[in-house]
């Protein structure tokens, strides 16, 4: 997937958790604070290829900030991450995995993240800034799922640009983590905002159902998953 059209599927996700969630969670402020948001397309442009931990910084904020109404010590960003390709060929799945547990690893659980973004909301982390990720994952049995993010595990770092069988989109050096080391966004609000998801149960199946219709799962042109379609 090219990077406009990831964009949009970016976008897209937002919108909809806005919609369904954001705006039904009155005590939760959901703030947009971000490069994507604020920065104009000309600095961006300047600032495309400089490699300094600054620029970095800058490229990589979270694009989001949540404040509790109720507790506005409870502060954190937020990014979102959107995935609707998932790998295909066998040998890159045994060789990003081999680490991973259990084994063998299924791909429906192999989570994805440009490796300088997930870096930098690390650094953050380690300086006391609290940072989560809210993740779309189309080929998951948990499809929206969200944590903070020194609680994700990743098991895999690719070091080139970009991996073979990843897809044909961004070559940025990707790594790889266990789908599963994150909660679901439902339980991230309970336990970090003390929300009644009760109470959202049936705008969770609406934003689901529209994620799945509208974000759906995009299998490579060269996966077999393509060709038994």
């Amino acid at each position: 997937m090219d990077f406009e059209n990831r964009s949009n599927a970016s976008e897209r996700l937002i919108e909809l958790t806005k919609q369904h969630i954001w705006d039904n969670t009155p005590p939760l402020y959901h703030v947009e604070m971000g490069y994507e948001t604020h920065i104009p397309d000309y600095v961006r442009e300047a600032l495309r290829y400089v490699r300094t931990e600054t620029a970095r910084y800058v490229r990589y904020a979270p694009d989001f900030l949540v404040v509790d109404n109720q507790n506005p010590d409870n502060v954190y960003l937020l990014e979102y991450k959107c995935t609707q390709t998932p790998l295909y060929s066998q040998n890159i799945i045994n060789r990003i995995t081999r680490e991973a547990k259990p084994q063998p690893f299924p791909w429906q659980d192999i989570g994805r993240c440009e490796s300088e973004a997930f870096d930098n909301y690390l650094a953050l982390s380690k300086i006391g800034i609290r940072v989560a990720i809210l993740y779309y994952i189309a080929y998951h049995e948990r499809i929206l799922l969200c944590d903070f993010v020194e609680n994700i595990e990743v098991f895999y770092r690719d070091r080139s640009r970009g991996v073979a069988g990843q897809g044909r989109g961004s070559r940025t050096p990707i790594l790889n983590f266990d789908a599963n080391s994150m909660k679901t966004f439902q339980i991230f609000l309970r336990e970090t905002h003390q929300i009644e998801i009760d109470n959202l149960t049936l705008h969770f199946e609406n934003l689901n159902s529209q994620l799945q219709q509208q974000l759906p799962v995009i299998h490579d042109r060269n996966s077999p998953y393509a060709r038994q379609r």
